[in-house]
């Protein structure tokens, strides 16, 4: 379980893999108590891990920027609790998660087809860096904090394999890149955000 991402067998990034893992095991290990599913072991990881520490988090920093308050009533003790005691069947089946929760919808608001797999926006990232493909791996390759994570090399030829290919995966982990140099570029050595990507890209340090 979550052991593949859009990086995974790239060979772009220095591989942390076995770090990664260690730290997974031993949440999985304390979380692996006597009488739970492997499903309700996940559920336990994942409220004790990747929630607080990933998606929460994420969710605080945007609503903290904007002075918004949210709220997570799914998370709540009490629903939450009762969700852990559910039969597995109850979460996923046929491929679908929130089964439950899809059942009932249907009942009430059968027009809201729950049972229709989802389906999000797509924004044609791959098709415009193809256009810029090697132009733009060169600038990210060589920006420093891109070198302590990856393989200048292969950055290079991420965003060279975009050029005349629309390959999705590709696409989604040359986006990554690219926007965590930018993002570096802003907040680590304070570059003006002006002009195009590649001014960002290309203009020198401020000391």
């Amino acid at each position: 379980m979550w052991s593949t991402g859009i990086f995974s067998k790239l060979d772009i990034l220095h591989d942390q893999t076995e770090r990664w893992k260690l730290k997974f095991n031993k949440v999985w290990e304390k979380e692996n108590k006597p009488g739970r599913t492997k499903l309700q072991v996940a559920q336990a990881v994942d409220c004790a891990d990747w929630l607080p520490n990933d998606l929460l988090l994420k969710l605080d920093r945007c609503l903290m920027a904007h002075s918004v308050e949210g709220r997570t009533p799914l998370l709540d003790s009490q629903v939450a609790s009762i969700a852990m005691g559910l039969s597995d069947n109850y979460k996923i089946k046929r491929g679908l998660g929130k089964y439950i929760l899809r059942q009932w919808l249907e009942q009430r608001l059968p027009e809201a087809m729950p049972f229709n797999r989802k389906r999000g926006f797509t924004v044609p990232v791959s098709e415009w860096m193809g256009n810029h493909g090697s132009r733009l791996g060169e600038l990210v390759a060589s920006q420093y904090f891109i070198e302590e994570i990856a393989s200048p090399i292969q950055v290079k030829k991420l965003f060279s394999s975009l050029e005349g290919s629309a390959n999705k995966r590709n696409g989604k982990a040359a986006w990554v890149l690219l926007f965590y140099a930018l993002w570096c570029r802003h907040h680590i050595e304070g570059v003006a955000s002006d002009g195009t990507i590649f001014d960002v890209l290309s203009t020198k340090k401020i000391c």
